[in-house]
């Protein structure tokens, strides 16, 4: 596993998620306080592949269909937003690289 330095030497990390919506940051925070490293990656897992589900399911509506619903475009955005949340607060507590933060750059599918 990947130990990081200083978070902040991750460039747009901390002005991505935090900016956008800080309250989802400050919730995923407060839950992570209360759990172990295993738990805070179990975490990330799911919030990654439930964002992974809801933009196959996006992509489904679009190509069927020439739009998404506006559900699926929802659901897509909030996925993708708590799968960022996970990701920062998982490399506050070093659990993840920086290789994989950039990886994911806010598209997790």
């Amino acid at each position: 596993m990947f130990q990081l330095t200083s978070f902040e030497e991750i460039a747009g990390v901390t002005h991505g998620i935090e900016v956008l919506n800080p309250s989802l940051v400050a919730r995923i925070r407060r839950a992570a306080d209360q759990l172990n490293r295993h738990e805070i990656a179990a975490h990330l897992a799911d919030a990654i592949l439930e964002a992974a589900d809801a933009a196959h399911i996006r992509s489904f509506e679009e190509a069927q269909f020439g739009e998404a619903s506006a559900d699926a475009v929802v659901d897509c955005e909030y996925h993708d937003e708590l799968a960022a949340a996970w990701s920062l607060v998982a490399a506050e507590h070093q659990l993840v690289s920086p290789d994989l933060l950039f990886g994911l750059d806010g598209l997790v599918h």
